[in-house]
Order: structure tokens, then C-alpha cells, then sequence
């Protein structure tokens, strides 16, 4: 039971380590990939290139929020819609942005958008329009929002975990301990002597204690069906080496000590059973009632 408890608490700790770890890794924002900053402004470089201006800057990116990108440039220019998709297009399927993404060119001067387009994962799904139209010369900034990878991905690896913990729970469960369970079959089919709380199975050389399974050895399990078989009774020490150790021709004072101690380990689940040293003479098996 204690080692089920332990398994299932090891199996939530996992479960909030890997969606902890999943939700930190698919929370960080793209632009903390190196590359990714370069591309943007890859991007923004040929669309000034497009226009025919090869001597411009293009601005440092701008983070607008975790999924959303600003590229801004130092001086005016003119594009057409053809030029600008196909370069954004290009450039982001070699990067490690979401494959889902809307690009909106705004005004520098009063943020109106002239110009937009967004991309599906699934192209029949792409809106784009007014293309073959050539936007004027103007101040114009280029701004890339990505669909969060957070939610869809997120929800994607916590079904997975859901269902490993659910899985492993079945099986924890169903097959905890295959062996103990057919232990516990074949028990309940043997005569039993009832010890307290115990069922002592003395040709299985087996103690039962609720679902649980001890075993003892020949010798403890002899030393116990002697002691049963009069309860709160004592029982001559000479008598109990004598019938225990009769065939082996030699009898060692202390085994008898030894043995005893062990068996009391072995009961001390149920504290209205004890093995008494009465001194000087013998044991009993004390069961309070």
C-alpha cells in the first residue's frame, strides 16, 4: 500500500514537472531565438530592397507582446502586396515561428493599416487580398502576429500526460502485484486459524493481515501452530524445543529466543496479540480480547 502511495505521487510530481516544463518552454517568446530576430529583419531588408532602396536601415525589432513582432524602418518606401507576401512567406517557412501567422502594414503616422494578410497552417484557409495594387510611398511599419503556440500545444501535451498517469494508474492498480492477489485466492480456499486480526495459514507457512501477505519460516510457522493451538495459555519451553526441533538431534537454547522474537514482529500489526516470556518457564500467546 505504502509503495502504491509512493508510486502515484511520483507519477503527479512527474506530470506537474513535465507540464510545468512544457508550459515554460511553449510560453517563451520566438524572438528569444537569435535567429529568429535576424530573419524579422532579413524580412524588413528585403522589402526595402523590393522597393529599390539599398541604402536604408531597417530599425531594430520591436517585441509588442509574446507572439507579436513590430519591424519599423528609418525612411519611406513603396511596396505591392506580391513582393511583401511572398517575402514573408518565404522567410518564415525556414524559421521556427508558428506556421499561422497575420502580417498588417500601419502608417507611421496615425498606426492606419493600408495593408493585410494572413497566413494558415492549412492554406485553404489563407486570407489575402488586393494584390497587384502598389502602395504609395509612405512611413509605413510591417506588424507579424503569430498564433500562440501556448494553447493549442499546451492543451495537446497535458491530454498526453493526462492520459500516461491515467493509463499507468489503470495498470498500477490492475496489476499492482499479480502474485500477491492469487496469494490471497488460494488463502481464502485453506483452512484458516484466526489470530486477532490475523489469518495464520500453517501449511503455507503464511500470515495474512488484511490484504497483506507475510511469510514465515518452517520452523517460525511450527513455533506459531503450537502457540495457536492454546491461546493465553503457557507453553513449556522444553516442550516447545522439544516438538520444533525433535528431528534435528540438537537443540540450541537461544534459536528458541530467536525465533520467538521474530514471530512478534511478524503479529505486531495487531496490538492485542503478544508472545509473553513467562521467566523460567515458558511462553504464551496472550490475545486480548
Amino acid at each position: 500500500m505504502k509503495q502504491k502511495r509512493l508510486y502515484i505521487l511520483f507519477l503527479i510530481v512527474l506530470a506537474i514537472f513535465t507540464l510545468s516544463f512544457c508550459y515554460s518552454y511553449l510560453t517563451e517568446s520566438a524572438i528569444d531565438d537569435p535567429k529568429n530576430e535576424i530573419l524579422l529583419r532579413k524580412i524588413g531588408h528585403e522589402v526595402l530592397i523590393s522597393s529599390n532602396d539599398k541604402t536604408s536601415k531597417v530599425l531594430p525589432i520591436k517585441l509588442i507582446s509574446k507572439d507579436e513582432f513590430q519591424i519599423s524602418f528609418e525612411n519611406k518606401f513603396a511596396f505591392t502586396p506580391d513582393s511583401l507576401i511572398n517575402i514573408v512567406k518565404n522567410n518564415i517557412s525556414k524559421s521556427t515561428f508558428p506556421k499561422e501567422y497575420s502580417v498588417s502594414v500601419q502608417k507611421c503616422s496615425n498606426d492606419a493599416i493600408v495593408y493585410g494578410f494572413h497566413i494558415d497552417a492549412d492554406s485553404s484557409k489563407n486570407v489575402i487580398a488586393c494584390v497587384g495594387r502598389k502602395m504609395p510611398l509612405d512611413c509605413y511599419v510591417i506588424t507579424l502576429k503569430f498564433a500562440s503556440k501556448t494553447n493549442i500545444l499546451f492543451t495537446k501535451y497535458s491530454f498526453f500526460v493526462i492520459l500516461f498517469l491515467a493509463v499507468s494508474l489503470f495498470f498500477l492498480i490492475r496489476f499492482r502485484n499479480p502474485k500477491r492477489e492469487k496469494e490471497v485466492i488460494i488463502a481464502d480456499d485453506e483452512t484458516n486459524i484466526t489470530i486477532g486480526k490475523y489469518s495464520f495459514y500453517f501449511q503455507k507457512n503464511q500470515l495474512q493481515f488484511e490484504n497483506e501477505q507475510i511469510s514465515l519460516t518452517p520452523k517460525e510457522s511450527k513455533l506459531l501452530h503450537i502457540l495457536s493451538k492454546s491461546p493465553n495459555e503457557i507453553i513449556d519451553r522444553n516442550t516447545l524445543q522439544k516438538e520444533i526441533w525433535e528431528n534435528e538431534g540438537v537443540i540450541v537454547t537461544r534459536s528458541l529466543d530467536m525465533f520467538i522474537s521474530k514471530l512478534r514482529k511478524k503479529l505486531d500489526r495487531d496490538s492485542s496479540i503478544n508472545i509473553v516470556n513467562i521467566h523460567g518457564v515458558g511462553y504464551k500467546l496472550e490475545i486480548k480480547n
